[in-house]
Order: C-alpha cells, then structure tokens, then sequence
C-alpha cells in the first residue's frame, strides 16, 4: 500500500484496534485503516442502531442540540460563500441542508442511507439522492460549494472524492472539510482509545499536515483552518478520558442515544453507569479547558478547514 496522500511508500505500523491496524505514512502523516472492509461489505459495520429509528440517534435533549450545530453550519457557510447551488456529501437527514434553503441556497444533498435521505426528501422537500458521492450524476462547474463533513474519511479514497469535488465546483468555489484530526492531543494521548478513531468505518485517519497535502494534490487553496469545535472536541476529550480509565467502550455515548440506537453497553453495565453520572461535572470542566488549551496549540481533536478551488 501507497499513501493515498502523498503517495509514500514509507508506511509502518501503528495502532492495532481488534483485527486491524492503522498503518501511517511516515512522510506525511497519514494513517490507513488495513485490512480495509471492501466497500460491499463495509454495510455490516452500519447495523440498524448505528443510526437509530428513522435516524434519529440522540435523546430529545441531545437532538436539539444536533439540529442547533447543524444549523449553525449553514449560517457559518453563509459568510463564506454567496447563495448558489450547494452539495452536502453525506447529508444525513437534511438539517444542515434545510438552514441552507432558508439562507436562499439551491440545496442539495447525495446520502447513502435511505432512510435518512427518505425524510430529507419527503419531510423536507429537499433534493437528495441515496447512493455514492462518485457515482452520483452531477454538471461539471455547477455548484458553488461542497461540503464533507465528517464524510471524507468514509472514502476509501479520500482524493478521488476530492478531483469528484473539483470538477463540480465553480472556479472560485468553496470546499467545506471537517474531519477528526489524527495528529491532535487527543488522537496522541489516548491512542486506540480515542473516541474519534472508529476503526474500521474510518477507511483514513488524516491529520493537518495529511489534509493539505491532499487539498494541495487536487489545486485546492486553504483559506482558513479551525481547530476549535464545540460541537465535536469537549466530547472527544470527555468521552475519550472514560475509555482510557476503563470504562466500558463509549458508554457515555450510549447513554445519550435514543433508544433506538443504543447498543446495549449501558444496560449490561449500571454500576459503571452511575459512576460515570457521579464523573461528569468535574470531567466536563476538564474538557471545556483542555478544548481551549488544544485550539490554541493548533491542535483540535477536529478540524474544519475551507479551501477555494483555485
């Protein structure tokens, strides 16, 4: 195996996370799920409560404050990029999409789960198509931005997504990226059990220097780089230190599941439950600092970073 970034041959072995390893390229950072789960068969790591019934997958507290983030995305996109044509690759239910037809956007949406481009489409109204990003038919120079987020690392290709995307966009276009960032505090501290690894529906797992080296590969300039995320890095920090004390995997997280969508840890464990209750105000505090303390260092546990086409 080459890096699929830059295209090294120096790859060595990292992390072992059950049968798989993370290989990572020595030149510039990039770590590769191997054996990679062909994509046919990559379904079976997507179980039903992976997503939760019709896609809802947190409790009701939790579901507000998704669709707030979300929402919040298209009015950051909004200062970034006039109303055109938009496409979100990966779009889930539509929440982000739907804030972007209200700022005046042509929103559209490409999903591989049916069920969530189900009520993106018919509860929404919004244009979406179930299937691959690659395969999906789309005018060459038509939108005005693309969107991956916490998508790319899906692609067992993340730079056949990115010359998908370039040919799409206009010249000028935007190109929105947020993925975790394998070269943060948090991937470096808690190894295997970091939180955002997710090995193996993680196929890549890119940090900063890996990510512009791809967006430089395929003619894309960074205009702006963030490390600081509300909405993702003071739970990979609080989620994270659970897994490392030995807490049952991402029990935290299962608790905050809808029903639907939990696995089932929280209810075979309800001593180690309430002590993780008992935990979370101080750990929380935690979080909240070392989140400041990590954006500042330029090392977020994500990142979103947006780049034109250039």
């Amino acid at each position: 195996m080459n890096c699929l970034a830059c295209g090294g041959e120096r790859l060595e072995r990292g992390l072992s996370v059950g049968e798989f390893q993370v290989l990572r390229c020595r030149t510039c950072g990039l770590g590769l799920t191997a054996p990679p789960v062909p994509p046919t068969e990559i379904g079976r790591w997507y179980p039903e409560a992976y997503y939760g019934k019709e896609n809802v997958r947190f409790n009701a507290l939790f579901e507000l404050l998704t669709r707030w983030f979300r929402r919040r995305r298209a009015r950051v996109l909004r200062r970034r990029v006039p109303p055109g044509a938009v496409l979100d690759v990966g779009c889930g239910r539509g929440i982000m999409l739907e804030g972007l037809r209200a700022l005046g956007y042509a929103a559209c949406g490409v999903e591989l789960n049916e069920a969530a481009a189900w009520h993106a489409r018919n509860r929404l109204g919004l244009d979406v198509r179930t299937g691959g990003f690659l395969d999906c038919p789309a005018e060459a120079e038509r939108f005005a931005a693309v969107v991956f987020w916490h998508t790319l690392e899906h692609f067992p290709d993340p730079g056949q997504a990115l010359a998908r995307a370039r040919r799409i966009l206009k010249p000028g276009g935007l190109l929105a990226v947020a993925l975790p960032n394998s070269e943060s505090l948090q991937a470096r501290l808690f190894g295997r059990h970091w939180f955002h690894l997710d090995v193996p529906r993680h196929y890549t797992h890119v940090g900063t220097r890996a990510l512009e080296t791809l967006l430089a590969r395929h003619s894309f300039r960074v205009v702006q780089s963030d490390h600081f995320s509300l909405e993702q890095n003071p739970f990979g920090w609080l989620q994270s230190l659970y897994n490392a004390l030995g807490f049952p995997e991402n029990l935290l997280y299962d608790l905050l599941k809808a029903p639907s969508a939990r696995s089932g840890t929280a209810r075979e464990h309800p001593w180690a439950c309430l002590l993780v209750l008992a935990l979370l105000l101080p750990l929380l505090g935690l979080a909240l600092l070392l989140t400041v303390l990590e954006a500042l260092l330029r090392r977020g546990g994500t990142i979103e970073v947006y780049a034109v086409k250039s």
